[in-house]
């Protein structure tokens, strides 16, 4: 969250911040909220245990609090993983 603001005057055109550091997803509506008033698109990403269900309230509001899901298929921070075909099924839904 302290980071937006220089990513603004860095003309970054978009962040991508993880659902799981949030507190829940009003928090991340809240985030997504600052971070398009200065100009930029809010993405929200998803690890692979996380529950689709999660960001609904994110993308069924209007207008959408995110500008894009990225869902991830495998664990972040962790090289030489396998793909994790569940994650179709979760693009899928959305």
């Amino acid at each position: 969250e302290v980071l937006i603001e220089g990513l603004a005057r860095a003309k970054a055109s978009s962040v991508t911040f993880h659902f799981e550091v949030m507190e829940d997803a009003a928090a991340c509506a809240e985030l997504a909220g600052k971070i398009k008033s200065l100009g930029m698109r809010a993405a929200i990403a998803l690890k692979p245990g996380t529950p689709i269900e999660s960001v609904y309230p994110l993308v069924d509001a209007s207008p959408p609090a995110v500008d894009m899901v990225l869902c991830l298929s495998v664990e972040p921070g962790f090289g030489g993983q396998k793909f994790n075909p569940e994650v179709c099924a979760k693009v899928r839904t959305l």
